[in-house]
């Protein structure tokens, strides 16, 4: 009897570990995928700061490679869209950017506004997460 409370145990305390290893993973590749989403907008960012007349507004028009085949494999990488938007409060301009690690994916969207006394310049972002 002693003997199957001690399997019982351990079959137990091994299952909890195999599970909560499960999660901790899982919370690094979404945490990851967020960084991804964040580096994809930053680029975007620097694109439309470059050009403010950029847009690229299909869905996930383009995208970066954090790894040796990335996004072709679905696995460590972005994909960005920005919005034709002129960068006024009226019409922001919408930078959106997905990043992936496997199966987790996480999505930030950016407003543009531009400050028309100053040639153009970025003036403002607002940064949000969409849920997927």
């Amino acid at each position: 009897m002693f003997g199957i409370l001690i399997v019982a145990i351990g079959i137990g305390i091994t299952a909890l570990s195999f599970t909560e290893g499960v999660i901790a993973q899982g919370g690094y590749q979404s945490t990851r995928a967020l960084l991804y989403a964040e580096g994809g907008a930053r680029d975007a960012l620097v694109r439309v700061a470059r050009n403010k007349n950029y847009a690229c507004a299909s869905t996930d028009c383009y995208s970066l490679d954090f790894a040796a085949a990335g996004c072709s494999s679905g696995n460590a990488c972005a994909r960005m869209s920005v919005s034709a938007g002129v960068g006024s409060i009226a019409d922001p301009k919408i930078v959106t950017s997905k990043g992936q690690v496997g199966l987790n994916s996480r999505t930030l969207q950016v407003q543009v506004i531009f400050d028309t006394a100053q040639n153009g310049e970025i003036a403002s972002t607002t940064w949000q997460e969409l849920t997927n």
